[in-house]
């Protein structure tokens, strides 16, 4: 540098020289960067040269290690959150990779139903006046209700249905009335019937006796026409009779099918009046509601939907070849992510028919009731197919840092050495190790 300083000196002109030539080669220099060809090339190898820092110092490369024996201070940076220097000989709790067998599950997709599920429609066309219920809202059935009355759904309106009744009501009244009529009629004609025969019987009676008088000549053969004339009239009124007691028991009998027919209207306005008010046909809870008051309901027309949450199921379309290892009350397990846990459930039913274009069938899971629980969740069904093995170490023993994976090694010496590792399933407090581990290999453990 002295030696810089004297020619600079010697030569004033030198140093000038020197930084106009540094200046130009700094322009050269920036004109080449701004090419459309060595600049991004440029920021690439930037960008790779910072990355490859960052992992070499993530993973310890400019840390000084510290052999077993010596006694070298730490900085305060090199000192872990747990509070042992990494690469040092301390007292730290370790556990060795293990390997464990689990059972192979295929996992398949599915939705949380309810075993009991209705959809409540309307009967009739008619304006639905109230709807006492909403979404959400729990219902009594006729099965738990007091006197058997189920919780009310909705009213329709019941004006026209209500005018039909009484109009139905009235024609039995008058039917009643005309059928007493012709009843006291056919009593009438009934006894009038038996006046005719009991004279047709006193008319043949006289007949016989004036036969045998006139056979004697004790009576005249007029006497005898006279008796013969008595009988034929008393004949011709008993058939009169029987003719009138005919027609007076067929006109009964009409007027008795105008008044069942009354009768029958009357019932099926009642049934009608009934189809107005809409009720809960068991114990659940709405989960659907399509109508508020004021909309016209039409027959068959989706009001409510009502399902019971007492036995959940699970539905599942698994493939045919996973259904063959399956069976009826098997025990398996439905993970459920929306409220975190992992269910027992029982195989209830297996549906025999396949369907042609995806080769699977629908499977129901009966699970137990569960707070949260409710129809439509998305949920994975562990269906097994077997058993495999893989290393495992406590969940507690691995670090995140970012979106990497770490945990601290311990060899034969009592070094801890940062180690990056990939994880795979997780088994309650243990989760397995995909690579970056061997077997009996020790792990500190925070």
């Amino acid at each position: 540098m002295d030696r810089l300083r004297r020619a600079t000196r010697r030569t004033p002109h030198l140093w000038d020289s020197m930084r106009k030539g540094f200046q130009t080669a700094v322009q050269e220099v920036s004109k080449l960067w701004q090419t459309p060809v060595i600049r991004p090339v440029g920021e690439a190898l930037v960008l790779m040269a910072v990355l490859i820092v960052l992992m070499l110092w993530l993973s310890g490369a400019f840390i000084d290690k510290i052999r077993a024996g010596t006694s070298v201070a730490q900085p305060p940076s090199a000192v872990r959150s747990g509070g042992s220097p990494l690469g040092t000989r301390l007292p730290q709790k370790s556990q060795a990779v293990e390997i464990r067998i689990f059972p192979l599950t295929v996992d398949q997709v599915g939705t949380v139903q309810t075993r009991t599920r209705a959809e409540v429609a309307g009967r009739i066309m008619a304006q639905a006046r109230e709807v006492d219920v909403h979404e959400g809202q729990q219902v009594i059935g006729p099965e738990a209700g007091k006197e058997g009355k189920a919780t009310v759904l909705a009213r329709l309106d019941s004006r026209d249905i209500e005018a039909k009744l009484n109009q139905a009501q009235t024609q039995v009244t008058a039917a009643e009335k005309t059928l007493a009529g012709a009843e006291a009629q056919l009593a009438a004609a009934q006894a009038q019937q038996q006046v005719t025969e009991a004279q047709a019987e006193q008319a043949l009676t006289d007949f016989k006796r004036m036969e045998s008088l006139s056979a004697s000549g004790a009576a005249t053969p007029q006497q005898l026409d006279h008796a013969r004339a008595q009988k034929d009239v008393a004949e011709a009124q008993v058939r009169a009779a029987v003719q009138q007691v005919v027609a007076v028991r067929s006109d009964a009998a009409r007027l008795e099918a105008q008044r069942e027919q009354a009768i029958a209207a009357v019932r099926e306005a009642q049934v009608m009046l009934s189809y107005t008010t809409i009720e809960a046909p068991f114990s659940g809870r709405v989960v659907r509601k399509t109508i508020d008051t004021g909309d016209m309901v039409m027959p068959g027309q989706p009001l409510f939907v009502i399902e019971t949450s007492a036995e959940p199921e699970f539905h599942a379309v698994i493939a045919e070849s996973l259904v063959a290892g399956m069976k009826f009350d098997q025990k398996i397990g439905v993970r459920i992510d929306a409220i975190g846990q992992t269910l027992p459930g029982t195989v209830r039913e297996i549906v025999p028919q396949a369907d042609p274009r995806t080769r699977t069938l629908l499977v129901k899971i009966a699970l137990p009731p569960q707070p949260g629980l409710v129809s439509g969740q998305f949920g994975r069904l562990a269906v097994p197919t077997g058993t495999y093995q893989a290393m495992v170490i406590p969940a507690r023993a691995v670090r995140q840092v970012g979106q990497l994976q770490l945990v601290d090694v311990v060899d034969d010496q009592g070094v801890s050495h940062r180690r990056f590792i990939i994880l795979g399933r997780s088994h309650d407090d243990l989760v397995e190790v995909l690579s970056g581990l061997q077997p009996a290999e020790q792990v500190v453990i925070p």
